[in-house]
């Protein structure tokens, strides 16, 4: 569990709390248990993707084919390739490390003054030596707790130009996977910090973040979570990734309470629930794909 929480209560929701942890002393997160987990529950590799890992370039992460592969050969080619696999939701596959994350966040709930999240998650990432994570955000709630080798991660503020609203309403209404702009020059401003086994970080919501690997094989462990005020924030984002990409009209407000806001929250709730939603990014992603093989493909 945490073993330190570092005044966790005078930096949440606001800076980068840093933290210790014992989860690299657990044989729950070895390699061998993963491997096994992997083995009976072969559906929770959620991605395992490839990319160039010698620039910071997003176009170059592809599927790796090797999601459903046999667990002793998804490990192998981790520990000799240029493989990130994202093992998802294990908590619902097996309860011993829901037990871990429910612990870990009562923990922190009893640190920070009214403080009360729901839908806990904790999943792995294994990764090979050098691998990285290009240049993106998450939706929910999001921490790195690192189990073993070293990683360098760079985190950026959740505003503009840093977090582009337009690409991030892309991502919340799942048109695009997580990646988003990403300039060099946001390097003025990263909070860069090298993990090593037992270190971990809480971030606030939606900070865009990117990941290099050391030289050895990385297993870290991610922790998602939802307040009432982060559901807000979804509920914003959504209704004006709708109204914006799909129906054509750009809202201005990304207030989470007044009037406005309640028309978005049923308008989002609406549309998800009834699948509709969905359905139209779809249909809207085919038409997109279509006009884009119609553009020939230039040199410059």
């Amino acid at each position: 569990m945490l073993t330190d929480l570092m005044n966790i209560s005078d930096k949440w929701g606001e800076g980068i709390a840093e933290v210790q942890h014992d989860l690299n002393e657990n044989a729950l997160f070895s390699l061998e248990s993963l491997a096994e987990l992997i083995r009976q529950n072969p559906d929770c590799v959620s991605e395992a993707a490839t990319m160039n890992n010698s620039r910071e370039d997003a176009s170059t992460w592809r599927d790796a084919g090797i999601a459903n592969a046999p667990s002793n050969e998804l490990i192998d080619a981790i520990q000799n390739g240029s493989i990130w696999a994202n093992l998802g939701k294990i908590g619902e596959r097996d309860s011993r490390y829901q037990t871990v994350v429910d612990q870990i966040m009562d923990q922190i709930e009893n640190e920070v003054p009214g403080l009360a999240t729901f839908n806990r998650q904790i999943g792995i990432l294994i990764s090979s030596p050098n691998a990285r994570v290009f240049y993106h955000a998450d939706v929910p709630g999001q921490a790195l707790l690192h189990i073993s080798g070293e990683k360098r991660i760079w985190l950026y503020p959740g505003e503009e130009p840093y977090l582009n609203q337009r690409d991030f309403e892309k991502v919340v209404t799942h048109s695009t996977a997580e990646e988003i702009t990403y300039d060099p020059s946001f390097e003025k401003v990263a909070t860069v910090y090298d993990l090593t086994p037992g270190a971990g970080l809480f971030w606030p919501l939606n900070w865009p973040h990117r990941v290099v690997n050391g030289n050895t094989v990385n297993i870290s462990a991610t922790v998602e979570y939802s307040t009432k005020t982060t559901r807000r924030h979804f509920n914003v984002n959504y209704a004006n990734g709708m109204l914006s990409h799909v129906f054509g009209y750009r809202p201005r407000s990304q207030a989470i309470e007044g009037a406005g806001f309640w028309s978005k929250v049923m308008m989002s709730y609406a549309l998800r629930r009834s699948g509709i939603g969905p359905r139209l990014v779809q249909s809207m992603s085919k038409t997109d794909t279509r006009s884009n093989s119609a553009v020939p493909e230039t040199t410059s």
